[in-house]
């Protein structure tokens, strides 16, 4: 009689362990996000999407969070102790713009679901590669996606202790790219400066109904040769654009808030660089240029009283040209 209880007792365990270990080896049917309810609170599911944003870590709590987007909806996934120190220790945090799927137990609180992910294995990463674009394409790129592009440094703040925002320009195209030093699977690099030309790998975010770009690598470049108009075929309809010419100064005429500067080209036409003194007395050579010496000037072109203007906005928009 004990025999048999023993063996029913050792038959009930096998039992349990095959059935667990074959739930594990199972996959999960895919849940939409826009499916979680309430009633589903403690169930256990699994979603796939890509990271839209920065995790959010603490080394300290070892805890870690991030937001997933599967086109029905978003959910933030959360992780704790254990399970960070193993993504730790294999690298494998998640970044923006990559796909993950991920088993967990859901948490429902205040209407507002979360997915605990309970074990390093429940989580899968994949980095798709990066699409080469013009700056002037990021607003029709889907969030997540995975992007290169390049641009000039035109203002750099900070956002709290772990956070760069540095806004870019090429062309007339702008747009804010975000460097955050707070994640460890970030390289830490230097915060380039401004005027400088960066070539951005990462994911498209969106801030305030802006596209914005989350880095992952932010690297210099050579500046582009741009695209320089021959002054004489400026015009009104250009006006609000980003253009650049290159030419003579044929004039220097102080005025109160900096200095006007004319510029001729082998056109023959003239135009009227206004530098205030935030670029005027910001420029190496202000004290030394003369009438003759060659400059290649981009602004937006703008309108004063009839008569159109090139309107630089950072020193770095002014450049004195060599002689060989």
């Amino acid at each position: 009689m004990r025999l048999l209880k023993v063996l029913t007792v050792l038959l009930a365990t096998s039992s349990v362990i095959a059935l667990v270990l074959a739930s594990r080896t199972t996959p999960r049917p895919l849940t939409a996000i826009s499916a979680v309810q309430p009633a589903m609170n403690f169930g256990y599911v699994r979603v796939e999407g890509v990271v839209t944003a920065y995790p959010t870590f603490s080394e300290k709590d070892k805890f870690l969070s991030f937001r997933v987007w599967d086109t029905t909806g978003e959910l933030r996934i959360t992780a704790y102790r254990a399970v960070v120190e193993r993504l730790l220790t294999a690298r494998r945090i998640p970044m923006p713009g990559d796909r993950v799927g991920v088993e967990g137990t859901l948490r429902i609180r205040d209407d507002e679901p979360a997915l605990i992910l309970n074990a390093a294995e429940a989580l899968s990463i994949e980095t798709p590669p990066a699409t080469p674009i013009d700056l002037a394409a990021l607003e029709a790129m889907a969030l997540g996606a995975r992007i290169r592009t390049t641009g000039q440094v035109r203002r750099i703040r900070s956002v709290g202790d772990a956070l760069r925002v540095i806004s870019i320009r090429n062309g007339d195209a702008t747009a804010d790219v975000l460097i955050s030093s707070g994640l460890p699977t970030l390289v830490a690099s230097p915060v380039p400066a401004v005027g400088e030309w960066i070539e951005v790998t990462g994911a498209v975010g969106e801030y305030r109904g802006a596209k914005q770009v989350l880095s992952s690598q932010v690297s210099a470049i050579e500046a582009p040769a741009g695209h320089f108009y021959l002054i004489a075929e400026l015009n009104g309809s250009l006006l609000g654009r980003w253009i650049g010419v290159e030419g003579a100064v044929s004039d220097l005429r102080p005025f109160k808030q900096g200095m006007r500067v004319d510029v001729t080209d082998g056109s023959g036409a003239t135009i009227t660089a206004v530098m205030f003194d935030s670029v005027w007395q910001a420029l190496p050579f202000s004290t030394t240029l003369s009438v003759d010496d060659r400059i290649r000037v981009e602004g937006e072109l703008g309108e004063y009283r009839g008569r159109i203007e090139l309107l630089p906005q950072l020193a770095a928009d002014v450049r004195l040209i060599r002689n060989p």
